[in-house]
């Protein structure tokens, strides 16, 4: 007698816990239809749960599960942004844009929603670099989108409103590590990478400790000054002095930093969004808008912020967003 065949099931991601399932599962498509997944399915699922629910006959669903709605709603206010020219106009509607992702961000649905209409809206970058940055680290390919996304609503609530600029902020948040997707790029590379950003200016002595090759020192060190000429040589930006901002990733202001070990002086309002939404998201198991982020955020103690004049950008910032405002400023 045959045995029947069991049924095949689907669990939609959108069922499972917040914390057995992250957002890794999640992907977006760029304007060319090509799918980017921002993880590996099942890198952060809970071993017990997946002994539990998959089995040999169950398949996952791993549809987007953002909010279109919402994401609708970002699109067309981030879009109408080109049709308005006078001050007055633009203001509202920036206001308008920060109510919009103020209510978002104190729900519960995730980020990514408004980082993939930034994506829709802003995202200029050739398809080969968008490709080169995914199939070198997905991690880091996951973690420019947050940033380049957080750089567009810092801009808006500095009352810089111009979407040529706001293109600019998201094409150059989104590549300032394009210099790292080189055939040496290795594990060694990318928890130098996470120790620079804990501590500023260990990233090398954290590499030679642990026995890199010269060839992975050398992407280290060498990354800002490739995405600079990156951008540079290609004419990506409507303002090309933003390009400069990718030298000053890793400098700081006693000299020590690379990879030219020049002390920067005060930078511009453009410079603060750029370095302040880099470093508002780090390579973590989730990124998910919650209390750990804000406070991270807020306390700036594992960041590069401490050497970098951002304080007025991110006040003005904090104080444009209600759910910011409420809480205890502790890191300006």
């Amino acid at each position: 007698m045959k045995v029947p065949e069991k049924k095949l099931i689907q669990l939609p991601v959108r069922d499972f816990a917040k914390k057995q399932i992250c957002d890794g599962h999640l992907y977006l498509i760029n304007k060319d239809g090509r799918k980017f997944y921002l993880m590996k399915p099942g890198v952060f699922v809970d071993p017990a749960f997946v002994k539990k629910h998959a089995t040999h006959n169950t398949i996952f669903d791993f549809s987007s599960v953002i909010n279109e709605e919402v994401k609708k709603s970002f699109v067309l206010v981030l879009k109408e942004l080109r049709y308005l020219q006078f001050e007055k106009d633009l203001r509202l509607k920036a206001i308008e844009i920060i109510k919009i992702f103020e209510t978002f961000y104190s729900s519960d649905e995730h980020f990514l929603t408004f980082a993939l209409a930034c994506q829709e809206v802003f995202c200029d970058l050739p398809l080969e670099l968008l490709e080169k940055m995914h199939e070198t680290d997905m991690y880091l390919f996951r973690k420019s989108l947050y940033s380049a996304s957080f750089a567009v609503i810092i801009a808006i609530s500095n009352d810089l409103y111009n979407p040529m600029l706001l293109k600019d902020f998201f094409n150059l948040t989104f590549m300032l590590d394009i210099g790292l997707c080189e055939s040496d790029y290795s594990y060694y590379v990318s928890q130098a990478c996470n120790q620079e950003n804990t501590l500023p200016g260990s990233g090398k002595d954290w590499l030679k400790a642990n026995n890199a090759t010269d060839s992975e020192l050398k992407v280290f060190l060498g990354h800002p000054e490739k995405s600079y000429q990156l951008f540079k040589q290609n004419g990506f930006l409507a303002f090309p002095e933003l390009a400069e901002i990718t030298l000053y990733q890793h400098e700081l202001s006693d000299g020590k930093g690379f990879p030219r070990g020049v002390p920067k002086g005060l930078i511009s309002s453009w410079e603060s969004i750029v370095m302040l939404a880099d470093s508002m998201v780090e390579i973590q198991a989730e990124y998910n808008f919650e209390q750990s982020i804000v406070d991270y955020v807020f306390n700036f103690k594992n960041q590069k912020l401490a050497d970098i004049p951002v304080s007025k950008v991110y006040k003005k910032f904090c104080q444009s967003l209600i759910y910011f405002k409420q809480m205890k400023e502790t890191g300006s």
